[in-house]
């Protein structure tokens, strides 16, 4: 049986050793202020490219961000902090859809897959937003927004992605983006820069290391990281 893997699950994984929050007394994870405010903003971003570009003129993204946000500022540390998440993801978010306001993506919030026989495994990615560029059709950016920086996350999509896309279409992807909207930092790995051995030896290996670790704890670890990482995708 070919070996599967999902991309919000290893990011779970990898997030869980920097991010991890346990309720107290249970030793259970639970979905944590992180999870509720990037599954708001998955929502927020597909909602508002989904619009027409007249409509989006019309339609701040912080109105479709407010329909999902969590309204709970007890899962935050404090009153003013969960302001000033708000703010800050309400300033980015404005920033980065305003520059692509007449532009449709070719794909959203799309769960994509390939059998990669070299890895001997499926892959599956939700690949959050793509764009075709307007010069070169066959060049595809590749975005993903992150709430904080992560150095470890960034690398996994980034790796990932390569190996899917070679695996798919026979190239690496244009350009990756990556934002991280409380940092206010973005990423931007050309595709062309990766090598494919590299990726494939770090898919193999991130793999081989969460899989070990899940038979360590005979499937636990993954129905949790499935729980705790459902917030990742919409």
């Amino acid at each position: 049986m070919m070996r599967r893997i999902v991309d919000y699950e290893l990011e779970g994984w990898i997030h869980s050793y920097s991010a991890a929050e346990v309720s107290q007394g249970s030793g259970e994870r639970k979905v944590t202020w992180r999870q509720r405010v990037q599954y708001a903003v998955g929502h927020a971003i597909n909602d508002y490219y989904t619009l027409m570009p007249a409509v989006r003129l019309q339609t701040p993204i912080q109105v479709l961000l407010n329909r999902r946000w969590p309204r709970n500022q007890d899962e935050f540390p404090d009153p003013l902090f969960y302001w000033q998440v708000y703010n800050q993801v309400v300033a980015q978010l404005t920033l980065i859809t305003g520059m692509l306001i007449y532009d449709y993506p070719v794909a959203l919030y799309e769960n994509w897959s390939m059998k990669s026989d070299v890895l001997g495994m499926q892959i599956s990615i939700i690949f959050q937003a793509l764009w075709q560029d307007r010069r070169d059709p066959t060049r595809i950016t590749v975005q993903k927004f992150l709430l904080e920086d992560n150095v470890e996350l960034v690398k996994a999509f980034s790796h990932l992605t390569n190996v899917f896309w070679h695996g798919a279409f026979g190239c690496p992807p244009g350009i990756i983006e990556v934002y991280t909207l409380l940092d206010d930092r973005k990423h931007d790995i050309i595709g062309e820069s990766l090598e494919l051995q590299a990726s494939l030896d770090y898919v193999r290996l991130l793999t081989d290391a969460w899989e070990t670790e899940i038979q360590g704890t005979g499937g636990k670890d993954r129905e949790a990281t499935i729980t705790s990482s459902s917030a990742w995708a919409i």
